[in-house]
């Protein structure tokens, strides 16, 4: 989807820009859920040792950063994000600490000693 609208954006200025803009809101998205869907995958190869070792859901995660990342650049979204950091390490802090909430609760009570 970042190619496709990557390329769209090069068409010139009689490409729709509402439509570029919904093009990478979307690649975002996907990266979004790409990361989601990689962290459940490291964390049932954890649980699961049977399973592979988690190298596909740490490369899956790593490209679902950086094209998170190469979508936020292209809209601007960064230099907001870089320009605004103290409310988005908050949001991140806030995002892990949810994050570490939600394992120890599918732990359960007796999983750690």
């Amino acid at each position: 989807m970042f190619l496709v609208s990557l390329v769209f954006a090069t068409f010139g200025s009689w490409f729709n820009l509402f439509l570029a803009y919904l093009l990478m809101l979307g690649s975002m998205t996907m990266a979004l859920v790409g990361l989601w869907r990689a962290d459940r995958a490291a964390h049932e190869a954890a649980r699961n040792p049977a399973m592979t070792n988690g190298i596909y859901a740490r490369s899956g995660a790593a490209l679902s950063v950086v094209a998170l990342l190469l979508s936020a650049y292209y809209t601007g979204l960064l230099v907001v994000v870089v320009f605004l950091w103290p409310v988005t390490l908050l949001g991140l802090l806030m995002v892990y600490a949810i994050h570490r909430a939600r394992l120890d609760a599918d732990e359960g009570p007796g999983a750690r000693a």
